[in-house]
């Protein structure tokens, strides 16, 4: 089973992330995990674009999340989202949120999707730019920056 496939992005919590203590609202983590998990695929060549391009859609069916200390005002965070082997069709990530400057972690996180054929019929096998995908991460082809990505977000 090869190692995962891991991309982080840099966010910073904004004013309008956070309550009157200015602690980080929970539901913006939702936001920064999908903006890591969109950074990964587009590094890796399964971003949102090659889907569609492919007539795929990948929506999450299970999501769960560990709250383990808030993230606050003008905090920036590590949002890191790895890309777990699977032997099924279906994608599942695990996330790490960690404060940068004291690496403290915060949150940790996984999303599993599952792939749905353009007549909205699961995919039960891994469709074949999915399966080139999986040839290239098994044979270590995939090569990914250790340079986190700034968000938007």
């Amino acid at each position: 089973m090869p190692e995962p496939l891991s991309h982080s992005i840099i966010v910073t919590v904004r004013f309008g992330h956070s309550d009157l203590l200015q602690i980080a609202w929970h539901g913006h983590y939702v936001q920064w995990l999908e903006d890591a998990r969109q950074s990964l695929g587009t590094a890796i060549g399964l971003g949102y674009e090659d889907l569609i391009r492919e007539r795929f859609a990948a929506p999450i069916v299970d999501m769960s999340l560990k709250y383990k200390r808030p993230a606050k005002y003008g905090d920036k965070l590590l949002v890191t989202a790895s890309m777990i082997w699977q032997q099924v069709p279906k994608l599942v990530h695990r996330y790490e949120v960690r404060r940068v400057g004291d690496n403290e972690l915060l949150t940790t996180a996984e999303t599993t999707q599952v792939l749905l054929h353009p007549d909205g019929n699961l995919a039960l096998n891994f469709p074949p730019f999915l399966e080139e995908l999986r040839k290239r991460w098994q044979s270590g082809q995939i090569k990914l920056t250790d340079k986190p990505t700034e968000s938007w977000a």
